[in-house]
């Protein structure tokens, strides 16, 4: 097995404006969501409305303030632009336009 260093090595080839730039991408990158295509948003509603149905435990990822979110809970309603999830410790009220991802989890607390 090969072991590769990466970029490691790389940058002591390139000009200090040129790391910056790549820090800069990076970091633009994180701060951003990603578009939803149609084919994930109709997977997302899918899994939204399985997790409803059957009451089971779903976990969320969420852009929020410039930052992403996990919480896990429980779906007690679905209004056309809020859900509301229950968790262990709170009630959230969760605008659908912030919804990144949905999964359904089989233990609440794993």
């Amino acid at each position: 097995m090969i072991r590769d260093r990466g970029n490691i090595k790389w940058t002591s080839m390139m000009l200090p404006e040129h790391l910056a730039f790549i820090k800069q991408l990076k970091q633009e990158e994180k701060q951003q969501p990603k578009e939803l295509a149609e084919w994930e948003l109709e997977e997302l509603q899918q899994t939204i409305d399985q997790a409803y149905a059957l009451q089971v435990n779903v976990e969320l990822l969420l852009w929020n303030n410039e930052q992403f979110e996990q919480p896990i809970g429980t779906i007690k309603s679905i209004n056309t632009k809020i859900l509301i999830l229950e968790t262990s410790t709170s009630v959230k009220k969760i605008p659908l336009q912030n919804i990144q991802s949905a999964r359904l989890v089989d233990d609440f607390y794993d």
